[in-house]
């Protein structure tokens, strides 16, 4: 299923922060609610953790609809656990998305869900989207000149319905990529390597007009690169 709403810690300060005006009564409510916040949280989180991991060597629409028909109860465990704010708001969209394409055999309701969505969940999480902890390096590149050239030219790759498809963004995307390589020197070493594996392998399918050098499924490190630049997806 794939960012940080009311966490344990969050909690915690608020009735700190309180506390000097408080009674026993309501300090006590006070750490009564960051427990709860917290058990929610866990509860939440396991249940996206295991559809993640469920997932995240598929590579069809039918294959993720058996993880989730096969994962109904870590639906019900998320739906149970919502957090506040935009992410619990993202998440029982995603949530009924995926009970309307278990209950249709359709997984195209899936489609109904802004793709941002499970991002920020997992976000939230602390995993990316195949159930693996965020990198150190995660969001450490956002805002910089090499990310705003990056992400553009991931979303189009990504949203991208076939090879042919992604082939064709990346060559409108030429000079962006041409620009990219010029960059990647003067990356971090946490992400260097994967940075330029992707921007040669990007070069290598322009050249020789071909998809072929590109890895599907979130295997390649694109998806690592675009960790750094900040977006979980």
């Amino acid at each position: 299923m794939r960012k940080l709403g009311t966490t344990l810690c969050g909690v915690v300060v608020l009735a700190i922060g309180l506390a000097a005006g408080s009674t026993a009564a309501s300090g006590s409510s006070s750490a009564t609610a960051a427990t709860t916040a917290g058990a929610n949280k866990t509860a939440f989180c396991a249940g996206n953790l295991k559809i993640d991991k469920a997932g995240a060597t598929v590579n069809s629409n039918a294959g993720f609809l058996k993880v989730l028909k096969d994962n109904k109860a870590a639906l019900s465990a998320m739906d149970k656990n919502l957090p506040s704010g935009t992410v619990g708001t993202d998440a029982r969209k995603e949530i009924a998305a995926a009970q309307a394409a278990i209950a249709s055999g359709n997984v195209n309701d899936l489609n109904t869900v802004p793709s941002s969505a499970g991002g920020d969940i997992d976000t939230y999480c602390g995993v990316d989207g195949n159930g693996s902890p965020l990198p150190k390096y995660f969001a450490t590149g956002k805002g910089s000149s090499f990310c705003a050239t990056f992400l553009p030219i991931y979303q189009a790759v990504s949203n991208a319905n076939s090879s042919a498809g992604a082939l064709a963004a990346m060559v409108a995307n030429k000079a962006q990529i041409a620009q990219l390589a010029t960059e990647v020197s003067g990356l971090p070493a946490s992400i260097k390597a994967k940075a330029s594996a992707t921007v040669t392998m990007a070069q290598t399918a322009i050249t020789q007009n071909s998809a072929a050098s590109l890895k599907g499924n979130g295997s390649g490190p694109a998806p690592a690169v675009a960790l750094y630049c900040g977006q979980n997806q």
